[in-house]
């Protein structure tokens, strides 16, 4: 049995073995152990709350991006490779339409669920269980002439709200997709903007293994659904050098602290051209703008 007595030796012989301190390795474990107890050991949930703020205090901190998702970002620095990406959901549907027979087959309806789903992660960088989970009825909110993501905070992994406009042409993208191609979909009735089998969403495994692969086919981009996330950071700091606070926002991260220390580095490229730009600007200015009030030796003698 996994007592909270077995669970902390467990942690100082590891602890001990890092100087007393703790690391990845250690915070790894903890976790592990604590999701042990609870799925499998079945304790009970006043030992699993302490088990949950000792796992806490262990655990340590991601520093920054990992260099698979850097790698994986580097092609975004080619604004060709930004327009291809974000072109994406009409490439997707112009191929859809492209020689339209009377009757769509699902493939096709398929492929045109792959463009709603590309497009509302581009200006909803949502997480992958809520974008399998969205409900037309619950989480598409119409409210004058617009349309919102609305998904609330019980719902989240961080317990943030999500309330996002969604653009005119998103819009346009998912209207054009649940109206014709979504009831191709169908099994049975269902809210599911992304059904599955039995009326249920489709599952997020499946979601996490197709909208890759239609990204690498259409862009030759190796993406996961999480890139996302990192993708849309970085086309925004890359054009806005800087704005963490936006993008804290967006992404739904607690602290402003979490957003630079993932971003930092993924902008540098950006904010030494911006940079770059302003001190040439300057330079221009300077060059035809008369000294101001200064004048040297021989100025002075010749006066």
């Amino acid at each position: 049995m996994l007592s909270l007595d077995c669970y902390q030796q467990i942690l100082r012989f590891f602890l001990h073995r890092h100087g007393g301190k703790t690391s990845p390795q250690v915070g790894q474990i903890a976790a592990f152990l604590k999701d042990t107890a609870k799925h499998w050991v079945k304790v009970d949930e006043a030992t699993l709350d302490k088990m949950r703020r000792i796992a806490s205090r262990l655990a340590e901190p991601r520093r920054g991006m990992t260099s698979k998702n850097r790698e994986r970002l580097r092609p975004f620095d080619d604004p060709k490779t930004v327009a291809a990406f974000l072109g994406l959901p009409e490439r997707i549907r112009s191929e859809v339409e492209a020689d339209k027979p009377a009757h769509v087959d699902r493939p096709k309806a398929v492929l045109a669920q792959m463009a709603a789903a590309i497009t509302l992660l581009q200006v909803a960088p949502i997480r992958l269980k809520n974008l399998a989970s969205v409900d037309i009825n619950t989480h598409l909110i119409a409210r004058g002439k617009k349309l919102y993501l609305v998904i609330g905070e019980h719902e989240t992994k961080n317990q943030e709200p999500i309330d996002f406009e969604l653009p005119a042409d998103v819009v346009d993208i998912l209207s054009w997709y649940v109206r014709t191609y979504r009831p191709l979909l169908l099994t049975e009735a269902s809210d599911a903007l992304f059904p599955g089998k039995g009326g249920k969403p489709k599952s997020s495994a499946t979601l996490a293994f197709q909208i890759p692969r239609t990204v690498r086919r259409f862009t030759g981009l190796k993406v996961n659904v999480h890139l996302f996330r990192h993708a849309g950071g970085k086309i925004f700091l890359d054009m806005q050098p800087g704005q963490y606070e936006v993008v804290r926002r967006v992404l739904g991260h607690k602290s402003i602290a979490t957003t630079t220390r993932v971003y930092t580095g993924a902008e540098t490229r950006a904010a030494g051209q911006h940079f770059a730009r302003v001190i040439a600007d300057r330079r221009r200015a300077g060059q035809t703008e008369p000294a101001a009030g200064v004048l040297g030796p021989a100025d002075r003698s010749a006066s």
